[in-house]
């Protein structure tokens, strides 16, 4: 009994300190937020709530911050899926494809929307390529791939991004698992694509679901790349937040605190959907 008793002790005191280190400062951020949406702390005045919900840039900002969170991580999964499957092996052409699929990582995120500025933008090398090359009669007729409307220099920044460290998580899902039930499904008389189709992909897809929405919650929050890249109206929400909070005018402080409510309860609402579909699926 006292041997149950003090193991019992020895896995509850783990949990409690991970979950004291882990749900206090959400807690006390989620308060904060509260609070000052309410006018209590920040310098913000009352009234914020209706100001906010009443003001269509915001609605505009909230559906351009989930269009480049949900489209550039669909992107960097997909080609982190395609890389992992279609170089699933010990040749050189496979390990070289691995290696120059994970060299973004250790760039900063600063750094990567600087690239992709200097790649994409109209005065960018592409459009002096495409010049050089009389594709188009100049940096004008080069179409505008930053500081659109649909954000193409942002997902494109988000996908060099967060592609290598999807890839490396479906690369140890696929040496763990995926390769060895591959194989016990093509023993069993399953086609190359078969065996993909309906053991791979499940067990890479299912494996990597927590890395993809912590990605989401990345680039809904993120304000580097919308602030080199993105357009600027409507604004990317963390564009939005900072605009308020260090506007002149102590009203737009309290809305800072509601947008960035929104936000928090956006990205509470990623990983709700999330577990309900991990339930679901198990």
């Amino acid at each position: 009994m006292n041997a149950a008793h003090t193991s019992a002790r020895a896995r509850l005191l783990p949990l409690l300190m991970a979950g004291t280190l882990l749900g206090v400062p959400i807690a006390v951020g989620v308060g904060y937020l509260v609070a000052g949406a309410l006018g209590v702390v920040g310098n913000a005045t009352p009234g914020a709530m209706g100001r906010v919900l009443a003001d269509g840039a915001v609605l505009r900002s909230a559906l351009l911050s989930l269009w480049i969170a949900v489209v550039g991580t669909a992107l960097a999964t997909v080609g982190a899926l395609c890389v992992a499957l279609l170089f699933d092996g010990n040749r050189i052409v496979d390990r070289i494809a691995k290696r120059v699929a994970v060299l973004p990582l250790p760039v900063p995120t600063v750094a990567a929307a600087v690239a992709v500025l200097l790649l994409l933008s109209q005065a960018g090398w592409l459009s002096r390529v495409a010049t050089r090359l009389h594709l188009v009669a100049g940096p004008a007729g080069f179409p505008a791939l930053v500081y659109d409307p649909f954000a193409i220099g942002v997902i494109t920044a988000v996908v060099w991004k967060e592609m290598p460290f999807l890839l490396l998580l479906a690369l140890s899902l696929q040496s763990l698992r995926g390769r060895a039930l591959t194989d016990a499904a093509r023993t069993l008389g399953a086609s190359r694509w078969q065996a993909v189709r309906r053991v791979t992909l499940p067990v890479l897809v299912c494996g990597m679901s927590p890395s993809i929405v912590a990605v989401f919650v990345f680039v809904l929050g993120s304000l580097e790349l919308p602030m080199v890249l993105a357009p600027s109206s409507p604004q990317a929400l963390p564009m939005l937040i900072q605009e308020r909070r260090q506007a002149l005018d102590a009203a737009s402080h309290g809305e800072a605190y509601v947008i960035a409510l929104l936000a928090t309860v956006l990205a509470l609402l990623a990983a709700v959907a999330h577990e309900r579909l991990r339930d679901d699926a198990a």
